[in-house]
């Protein structure tokens, strides 16, 4: 299970660079307020909007919606609460690589989801408190793998397809010791391993 932790590493990295995107485009809102407070108010109707940024505001002109590309060739959009709390991130970069982040009402994320220049794709899921309780990966060799964690960050279930068509699922005791493994491997051989943490005593 180390590469499946690994790559899911990787998608904190992603998740630093949506942040300072976030940063870039509340200073979007920011400007556009002021765009909006010399520009008269009403409906209009247009065959092809060009810009480099937009926002979308609701009935009590409070931002919803904001959307930019940077010149770095990023590009992104944020939704908003009726609160004005950041919910939703989504982004794309230059390098190839997507993001999209879902926030509860705290302002913590839930949920990151990614897709990798390499074809590896991975979501995450958080607790309350921000940590990484679930974590699932799928990489362009048609690997595929799940990771489940306690509230401590340790890995208690993992489990993996390979590409050579074996398939197995450990489980973990507090201590990172596997105490059950099970294995379908390609040539049909089937594995069901278990180790007991107190074994009974010789006599």
């Amino acid at each position: 299970m180390e590469t499946i932790q690994q790559q899911l590493n990787a998608l904190q990295t992603s998740v630093k660079r949506q942040r300072l995107l976030n940063i870039a485009l509340l200073g979007i809102i920011v400007a556009g307020g002021f765009i909006a407070a010399v520009r008269p108010v009403g409906d209009a109707t247009f065959d092809t909007i060009t810009c480099k940024g937009w926002k979308v505001v609701d009935k009590d002109g409070k931002v919803r919606i904001v959307a930019a590309t940077l010149a770095n060739e990023t590009a992104g959009m944020n939704w908003f609460d009726k609160d004005g709390k950041l919910r939703i991130a989504a982004s794309t970069f230059a390098d190839g690589q997507a993001t999209v982040l879902w926030l509860d009402k705290d302002g913590k994320q839930r949920i990151n989801a990614a897709t990798f220049p390499d074809g590896n794709a991975s979501v995450q899921w958080r607790d309350k408190d921000g940590n990484v309780r679930i974590g699932a990966r799928t990489q362009p060799n048609g690997e595929a793998g799940f990771q489940w964690r306690d509230k401590d960050g340790n890995v208690r279930i993992g489990a993996v397809t390979s590409a050579d068509g074996s398939a197995a699922v450990v489980w973990l005791d507090k201590d990172g010791k596997t105490r059950i493994g099970t294995a379908t491997l390609a040539d049909g051989t089937v594995i069901l391993p278990t180790e007991d943490r107190n074994p009974p005593k010789e006599p």
